[in-house]
């Protein structure tokens, strides 16, 4: 498609939405408006109230005999508590606002592309959010804390821990739906793990290491990959995406056929992986206890068998994959169980249409393919300042009744589905 073209097929795209605002979304918002219009007056009150001592005493401050640098140290004494007392309500306002506009706005901004889900976080923002909405109090800010963060949230942490070392995930929003008939489901999350050590001190210390902060969008196909297919912008530990490691924390709160897939992949055969949960899933509704469960899984896959071919799998391994693009070479490492399958799946016209996707996400591109599924992880963070975007959020500031408020919305969700057509997966891969 040529630029005219392009510039034709967006400004069409614009105007359509700005008709379906206009008449499905626009209705919604009056209620939500004047409810940010409240709490906004309410933050202006509070900032003017804090800082009107503060504000007098740094004039007389300024105003006083002496010079400046004698003038900075109680000017910080008085004015960064103030700053702390206006900052950190207004940091929680605008979440709980958040978790309320986005509750009654993105399912319907979302009605303009089709028949989508939208599935709201679950962290401790929105356990305060929820307990308020629900007048359950402290009781039931507890009962939503204590919740299955899982429950909404079906993006494998054993394919993340092929590409990502971490030990937690933390769920922002998350959108399922079908585009082209592919089913497809686009979650925002944050990878990360955390070391300890010991200051010079001797006190000990801890710092978290965020590895991942993004939007993973996830699509089944009709094709079923025999091997593992993995291609990163940065270095790929082949060791980890043949054996993904996950840390104590993130087991934890996996479900039981979660923690069956993660003891499976000792089997090294992405063939097996179904039946091996089939497996195990017969044995827990015969009434096995998990411990029965994992020790007969280790003995009958402990040996890397291939079940899917009917063989022995003595050395499957991740081998370094070279394409004859100079361009995707010096931006992406790849590698695959499967060197036939991979030049499948990278055919000349699927490397273009992948470097394409590559460049408007500035090369900063994850992927898996593994059975029937792909996983793209975008990585939000700047590649210099590593500052994180927040994706589908309704502005706090600025009025929701404004259309031209949603247009990064418009922007991040067409440019999400054009993965699909981009990428033509409604087809067969490598077509």
């Amino acid at each position: 498609m040529t630029q005219p073209q392009n510039q034709q097929k967006a400004n069409n795209n614009a105007n359509n939405f700005m008709s379906y605002f206009n008449s499905k979304v626009l209705p919604l918002t009056a209620d939500i408006e004047k409810y940010r219009s409240k709490i906004f007056i309410g933050v202006i009150i509070w900032a003017v109230f804090v800082f009107a001592v503060p504000l007098l005493f740094s004039i007389v401050v300024l105003l006083s005999k002496g010079p400046i640098t004698e003038k900075i140290m109680p000017l910080a004494i008085i004015l960064i508590p103030a700053a702390a007392a206006v900052y950190i309500p207004l940091f929680f306002v605008k979440k709980i606002y958040g978790m309320f506009a986005k509750e009654k706005v993105i399912p319907a901004l979302l009605g303009f592309w089709g028949n989508y889900t939208y599935v709201p976080p679950m962290n401790p923002i929105s356990a305060i959010y929820k307990a308020v909405k629900n007048k359950t109090g402290l009781g039931g800010f507890w009962a939503e804390l204590r919740k299955d963060k899982k429950t909404n949230i079906s993006v494998n942490p054993t394919i993340l821990a092929r590409l990502l070392r971490f030990s937690s995930i933390e769920y922002d929003d998350k959108i399922v739906g079908k585009h082209n008939d592919v089913d497809i489901e686009i979650a925002e999350l944050q990878t990360s793990y955390t070391t300890t050590g010991r200051s010079r001190d001797g006190e000990k210390t801890s710092s978290k290491h965020t590895t991942f902060s993004g939007i993973v969008f996830s699509a089944k196909l009709n094709k079923k990959f025999n091997g593992i297919t993995l291609v990163s912008y940065d270095n790929i530990d082949k060791k980890r995406g043949l054996r993904p490691t996950i840390g104590a924390q993130e087991i934890s709160s996996m479900s039981l056929t979660d923690v069956l897939n993660f003891g499976t992949q000792l089997a090294d055969a992405a063939g097996a992986v179904k039946d091996m949960v089939n497996t195990a899933q017969e044995m827990q509704n015969s009434g096995k206890s998990p411990e029965e469960i994992t020790a007969a899984m280790e003995e009958k896959y402990g040996k890397n068998k291939n079940i899917a071919a009917g063989e022995e799998q003595t050395s499957l391994k991740l081998d370094d994959v070279h394409l004859e693009d100079p361009l995707f070479n010096r931006k992406f490492k790849m590698c695959s169980t499967d060197q036939i399958e991979a030049r499948y799946i990278f055919t000349t016209a699927f490397l273009n249409r992948f470097m394409k996707i590559a460049e408007s996400y500035n090369y900063r591109l994850k992927a898996v393919f593994i059975a029937e599924n792909v996983y793209i992880l975008i990585d939000s963070r700047s590649a210099t300042t590593f500052n994180r975007k927040d994706w589908f959020e309704i502005p706090f500031f600025k009025s929701c009744k404004d259309p031209k408020n949603y247009q990064e919305f418009l922007n991040d969700f067409t440019r999400l589905l054009a993965i699909i057509e981009t990428l033509k997966l409604n087809q067969n891969i490598g077509m």
